[in-house]
């Protein structure tokens, strides 16, 4: 059986007293079983974030993990009185071509040891499209420890989270016409409304709240950090995050200058990396996360390539076809159908004959009228979606067959986009 850690009565099997004092009860009743059925979500809490932590965060400290989670992120599985897999979510909205669409995240998914191999694993991911799908989300995405298991479960690559580095002596020198203020992250109110104006013009980038702001301060907040917002002609166009460290190596030192956050409007990329460049004179390394590639820093640097340090990535499952595909933006002069079949046994709403028509920027998807000659897996169409892989790179790789060279042309034209990424590490 899955099912969600929440703090409620039903969950945690209290005893039946009253939450609220009625006539004849005296006020100590309700107010015990309160306190009652807090201690218990602690504790049910605690319990599940011990088993992540030994099935998956080896080496992370339990108290620190319940405290930046919430019970009602995570599902679990049962069996025989014993949770056997469990998993933890979030559900923020991610922007794909400037349009924010429902999307979920899957943060971790652990099985504790003595349950291996027995399929509990891919049951609770199989439990979880369930109730996206009853919940109206067609997308979920995640980061994979392992790229079988996921793949078995419909998840394909679909983006990447990129770390690049450079030395600040080849950065650009000048802001011109920006100009970066310093701010403070004991209130992140204006970076976030920076990030709600230049998230649109990211590629998947997610529709942070509140919760990202405040854990980015608690997580560099031990660290000397710089933060700057970066003002243009017409407005905050921009902004950073940094931490500072100092570093004996290599000799003779070196300032490490790791970018945490960043972001900035379309054209003043070059301006942003410039906030960075007074520290040439201080041996400054500056590394940040990108696209892949990421041209707008290439241009920026002024005699030498950013070095690609470390890359990840990330996977995405099309949890519902039809509404994925519809709430898609489209490019407006991009005319057509094709015609398409989809076998999805771990979703079957998806399995069947399906029709993408294109006009308008709009798409309208609905089932085709005869069985389609074309195939595609549904692991291409997630690559497919986010523009990660296009129609001539799934032919090579079998996920994608028997499309005409007039729709491989369509769907060469439909699904042009920049690379998708995601600053956020998850």
């Amino acid at each position: 059986m899955t099912r969600a850690v929440l703090i409620g009565p039903d969950e945690l099997e209290l005893p039946s007293a009253p939450l609220e004092a009625g006539p004849g009860d005296p006020p100590a009743v309700h107010v015990r079983a309160r306190i009652d059925q807090q201690v218990r979500a602690l504790l049910e809490h605690e319990a599940v974030a011990r088993l992540m932590v030994l099935g998956l965060m080896v080496g992370a400290k339990v108290d620190e993990y319940v405290e930046r989670t919430e019970p009602g992120e995570f599902r679990v599985l049962e069996a025989g009185g014993e949770i056997v897999s469990l998993l933890r979510l979030d559900r923020q909205a991610q922007w794909w071509l400037g349009r924010a669409l429902p999307s979920a995240q899957v943060l971790q998914l652990a099985t504790p040891p003595q349950h291996r191999g027995a399929g509990h694993g891919g049951r609770l991911l199989a439990g979880l499209l369930e109730e996206l799908h009853a919940d109206g989300v067609p997308l979920a995405t995640l980061t994979p420890s392992t790229f079988p298991f996921y793949r078995g479960a419909g998840f394909e690559v679909a983006g990447s989270w990129t770390l690049y580095e450079a030395r600040a002596e080849h950065l650009p020198r000048h802001t011109d016409p920006y100009r970066g203020r310093p701010v403070s992250l004991d209130d992140p109110a204006e970076l976030a409304e920076v990030y709600r104006r230049v998230a649109p013009s990211r590629h998947g980038a997610f529709d942070r709240g509140e919760r990202f702001w405040r854990q980015l301060a608690t997580r560099i907040k031990d660290k000397t950090t710089a933060a700057f917002v970066l003002d243009g002609p017409d407005g905050p166009a921009g902004w950073a995050v940094a931490t500072l460290e100092f570093r004996p190596e290599p000799a003779p030192f070196q300032t490490r200058v790791e970018v945490a956050d960043w972001g900035c409007l379309p054209g003043a990329d070059a301006a942003l990396f410039a906030l960075f460049a007074g520290y040439a004179s201080m041996n400054g390394m500056v590394a940040w996360s990108g696209p892949d590639p990421d041209p707008a820093a290439l241009y920026a640097l002024r005699d030498r390539f950013a070095r690609l340090t470390d890359r990840w990535h990330w996977m995405l499952r099309v949890v519902d076809l039809p509404a994925a595909l519809q709430a898609r933006p489209w490019p407006a002069g991009v005319t057509g159908r094709v015609d398409f079949r989809v076998e999805d046994p771990l979703c079957p709403w998806n399995t069947g004959s399906w029709r993408l028509e294109l006009a308008g920027g709009q798409g309208r998807v609905e089932p085709a009228p005869a069985a389609a000659d074309a195939v595609a897996d549904v692991r291409g169409l997630a690559s497919l979606f986010t523009g990660f892989a296009g129609p001539d790179d799934l032919l090579r790789a079998g996920l994608v067959s028997g499309f005409d060279p007039a729709a491989v042309d369509l769907l060469r034209a439909a699904f042009a986009s920049p690379r998708p990424w995601t600053a956020e590490f998850y």
